[in-house]
């Protein structure tokens, strides 16, 4: 593989908190000498996958690095050194790839509340780049080359926030041969909270868009055969246990409610 000999990086965080994204990347003394683009998406409220690509397609024709990060993603030490990178790759800083029949995640991932309580960490940490299956969609770095030769290597716009990384990922490795890798680098992810019937939406898309396809994700497997591998592994991730609780409750609401029903009817 070529590196990409010092081409630039750039930054692009789309944000709807204005102030969180100017203290985690205008402000941030580790990014000082980068490149920043604050996009606020507060008026538009345009799915990410539409933004990224806007941007690559206005940046395709020049050598560049674009990374793509969320406005909740704190570096806190040394930035990763694009200089001796192949561009022929998709990177990120936490993804997952399968270790027998269990996912096993790879880089340090502090997630915490939006005002930094509660920190869980989860992922092993790495100290040079790592191969996965796929990457959470907190951060993405990609090289125009990359794209620029591979048309149909783009962000879904079926997707808005959740599972692009994802999907990029099956479609690179799957369609084109090329590998994804976790990079080094120390963060925090202010976003602990539970996962959406957006995301299980896009889970039902992907498993129609890739019916051979079963491969973990940060909270789930993806794909068509993703149920496979659920028959030998249960994601237990605090996100998920949330959900669980409130569909329990309303359930045992709804029955509840049934019951009292059944009661006035006697």
């Amino acid at each position: 593989m070529k590196i990409s000999n010092g081409d630039p990086l750039k930054i692009f965080v789309p944000f709807v908190n204005e102030k969180m994204a100017t203290s985690f990347f205008s402000k941030n003394r580790f990014l000082s000498e980068k490149e920043v683009h604050l996009i606020d998406n507060r008026s538009r409220s345009a799915g990410l996958p539409e933004l990224y690509n806007e941007i690559v397609k206005k940046y395709l024709n020049e050598d560049v690095w674009l990374f793509f990060v969320h406005e909740d993603f704190e570096v806190q030490g040394r930035f990763f050194d694009t200089e001796h990178l192949a561009p022929e790759a998709i990177y990120g800083t936490f993804g997952v790839r399968m270790e027998g029949h269990a996912p096993i995640a790879f880089g340090l991932h502090k997630c915490s509340e939006k005002d930094g309580s509660s920190v869980l960490e989860v992922g092993l940490p790495v100290t040079s780049p790592v191969w996965v299956e796929t990457l959470d969609c907190v951060a993405l770095l990609l090289h125009t080359r990359l794209l620029r030769e591979r048309p149909g290597l783009r962000f879904d716009e079926n997707l808005t926030f959740d599972l692009y990384a994802e999907d990029i990922c099956i479609n690179a490795q799957e369609n084109f041969g090329i590998p994804v890798m976790v990079l080094p680098v120390e963060f925090q992810h202010y976003s602990k909270g539970f996962v959406s019937e957006r995301y299980w939406r896009g889970i039902k898309h992907l498993s129609e868009k890739y019916p051979d396809v079963g491969v973990p994700g940060s909270c789930s497997f993806i794909g068509g055969k993703a149920p496979e591998l659920e028959a030998h592994f249960t994601y237990d991730i605090p996100a998920n246990r949330k959900k669980r609780r409130e569909k329990e409750a309303r359930k045992a609401r709804k029955s509840s409610n049934v019951w009292r029903l059944f009661r006035k009817r006697k």
